[in-house]
Formats: C-alpha cells, sequence, structure tokens
C-alpha cells in the first residue's frame, strides 16, 4: 500500500512537468502525504526576479504575508542561513528556534497561530544552474513537529520535485501554451528526447539530434549510450524510472569524447498531448557543461553524497573562486565557507581546492579551470 501511494504522489508529480499550471494541485497532495495542510514554491532566479506557487489551501494567507510578513519572517532566514551552511537538505522550526520562541515570536504568534497554522519544513532543490527553489509545507498548530521519517520522505519527494521542475521550467521560459509542447521543446536550451518504455525515440528536438552521434546515437530508432560502460548505466536507471516512479532519480553522467554528457530521466506521460507521442514513458534532458559557468550543483551533490548546500559552494570552489568569493556570492561568512569546506573535501576525498578542481574537471571531462587560493 505504502508503495502505491508513494509511486501514485510521484507520478503525478512528473504529471506536472509539461503541464505548470497543476503546480498548485501537486503542492496540495505533497502536503498531504507529509500530513501537512498546504505548500509553496519559492523561486529565486539569477537576474533577481522571484515567484511563488501555492497551494489551494494557503490562498487566502499569501497577499497577508507578502503585504506585511515577509521581510519579518525570522524563519526564512535562519532556515536560507542553515541552508547554506550544508548541514542538511532539510529544515524544519525546531532545529532553528527553542519552544519559548516558536510561542512568542510574532510570525508565529500573530501571523500564523490566528490561522491555526505553526509547523513549517523546507527543503532547497536545484532544478536549473541559474534557479534557485524552496519547497515548502506547513501543518496545523495542534499537530505536532515532523519526525524524522516525515523528514526523510519530505526530502525523497523533493528530489522529484527538483527533476519535474526542471522541465517546468524550461517549458514555461519557451512559452509552451502559446507553441504547443513539440514546438516548445524544440527551443529549450538543453536537448530532449521522449522515448517510449522500450527506449525508442518518439521526439527528439534540435538540439538533442545534434547530440546524437556525439555521446548518445540512435541505434534502429533506440536511444543509446555510446560509452560501453555508459549504457547498462543509463538502461537500468531509465528501466527503473519508467517501469516506477518512485525510482532513484539522480541525474547520469557518460562520456563525450574530451567532454560529456549529463542525463536526467524523467517519466513523463504525454497522453492525449499528440498522438504521436501517447506511448511515451520518459522524457530524457540532455545538457553538456559549460567552461563558462560553475559546474550544476544538483549534479555534485548526486556525484558525491553532498548536500545542496555543499554542493553549491563545491561548484564555486571547483570553478576556480577563492573562499572570499564564494562567501560572496553565497552570502554567507568566509569563516562558513571553510567550514563547509572541510566537509566537502572529506566527502570528496581531497585534501585542496585545486584537487577538487582536478576531480570535477575529470568528472566532466573537461579541463579543470586554474585553482583561486588554497585552503
Amino acid at each position: 500500500m505504502i508503495d502505491r501511494l508513494w509511486n501514485e504522489i510521484v507520478e503525478i508529480i512528473y504529471g506536472a512537468a509539461p503541464e505548470p499550471d497543476r503546480w498548485p494541485e501537486v503542492l496540495q497532495r505533497i502536503a498531504e502525504t507529509v500530513g501537512a495542510r498546504g505548500g509553496t514554491l519559492l523561486f529565486h532566479r539569477g537576474d533577481g526576479r522571484i515567484g511563488t506557487i501555492v497551494s489551494p489551501s494557503l490562498n487566502g494567507m499569501v497577499e497577508d504575508y507578502d503585504r506585511d510578513w515577509q521581510h519579518r519572517d525570522v524563519r526564512a532566514a535562519r532556515a536560507f542561513a542553515a541552508s547554506a551552511s550544508g548541514r542538511r537538505d532539510v529544515q524544519t522550526d525546531q532545529m532553528h528556534f527553542t519552544e519559548e520562541e516558536i510561542r512568542t515570536l510574532p510570525i508565529y504568534r500573530d501571523f500564523l497561530a490566528p490561522r491555526g497554522l505553526r509547523w513549517s519544513m523546507g527543503a532547497a532543490v536545484s532544478p536549473v544552474p541559474d534557479v534557485a527553489v524552496v519547497l515548502t509545507v506547513i501543518r496545523a498548530i495542534d499537530r505536532s513537529p515532523f519526525d524524522e521519517a516525515e523528514q526523510e520522505r519530505f526530502v525523497a519527494l523533493s528530489r522529484h520535485v527538483e527533476r519535474s521542475l526542471s522541465l517546468s521550467i524550461r517549458l514555461m521560459d519557451a512559452q509552451t501554451e502559446r507553441l504547443g509542447f513539440a514546438w516548445a521543446l524544440d527551443r529549450i536550451a538543453c536537448g530532449a528526447l521522449v522515448l517510449d518504455a522500450r527506449q525508442r525515440i518518439l521526439f527528439a528536438n534540435r538540439t538533442a539530434r545534434a547530440m546524437l552521434g556525439h555521446g548518445l546515437t540512435d541505434a534502429g530508432g533506440q536511444l543509446r549510450v555510446r560509452d560501453p560502460q555508459g549504457q547498462p548505466a543509463f538502461a537500468a536507471r531509465f528501466a527503473a524510472l519508467a517501469g516506477s516512479a518512485g525510482g532513484a532519480c539522480e541525474a547520469l553522467i557518460v562520456p563525450n569524447g574530451d567532454s560529456s554528457l549529463i542525463l536526467q530521466i524523467l517519466p513523463v506521460r504525454l497522453d492525449g498531448r499528440a498522438a504521436d507521442l501517447s506511448s511515451a514513458a520518459a522524457i530524457v534532458l540532455v545538457s553538456a557543461p559549460d567552461e563558462k559557468r560553475p559546474y550544476d550543483a544538483a549534479v555534485l551533490r548526486d556525484a558525491f553524497g553532498l548536500t545542496l548546500g555543499e554542493a553549491r559552494l563545491a561548484a564555486l570552489i571547483g570553478a576556480g573562486r577563492s573562499p572570499s568569493e564564494a562567501a560572496e556570492a553565497l552570502a554567507i561568512a568566509e569563516s562558513t565557507v571553510r567550514t563547509v569546506l572541510k566537509r566537502v573535501f572529506e566527502k570528496t576525498g581531497v585534501s585542496r581546492q585545486n584537487e577538487l578542481a582536478a576531480l570535477f574537471g575529470r568528472l566532466f571531462l573537461r579541463r579543470a579551470p586554474e585553482p583561486g587560493a588554497e585552503g
């Protein structure tokens, strides 16, 4: 029963990938899955733009929060600082506040309590490198705080939200509603291939077609990874996701000559969207690392078992930034950078910044940048 319900909610999450208008209802289902009243997605783009998606159950409080409380929400400030320090991928009230603070701070006493709410839980996700997102759920005042099992379940769901959003954000930018799904896929910057359950290519956008023969190949209509070691990993990952929506959702890195490709497999169904796509089992997003930009933090997190906060710092340091530059970029203290960097070194098995840069360079098969100041 638990597996069935889990697969159902994960399938609902991916169902929003080609239909961004479904995210409010998806947030409601995620909240109910962990015993919360509602949920939100807060977007922060690299150009400074901020956006919010809210579940229907919380619509009534959003206007008041935006007008009177968003700049007085100490919960957000403490959670952001804790997330940037990288110790955990999930944040809850009890991690950052005493019982006395939760009873008396204005955000709890004057904003949440009158609405019958108290306990929140959030997780940062990174659907695309230049967009940071925080997924948050909140539950009633008469409930207990989120326990460890609920936190683990929430983090696992947040990873699927991250993958689904990676397509949703690109489609929103490509004006899906105006152009239609296939046309919008052709406009997104990364490669996109729609596959059926046998890995047969039903559709490939222009970027993906250009990649065929370079790391990927069309073998009699089926998508294959050219690297002999990468193909079994891709086939196993595809089968796990396309066959069971609750499978692992980590990115897959495959060699491509003197570079590499990053593959994300999204178990997205497209029934009714177009007759020739009705048998779709998944969409594969394909991107190549850009030497002019830092590494994708979500990919580093998956590859080395980091938290997202640790991975964001590692991406900057691995690209040659100094600790002071990384501290400025992440809006944290340089002393915090050095503390987190020690954990990154331990998890990646290196001891110096230039070794970290070289490790990432080998992973992505691209030239490692000149290292910055040593730590």
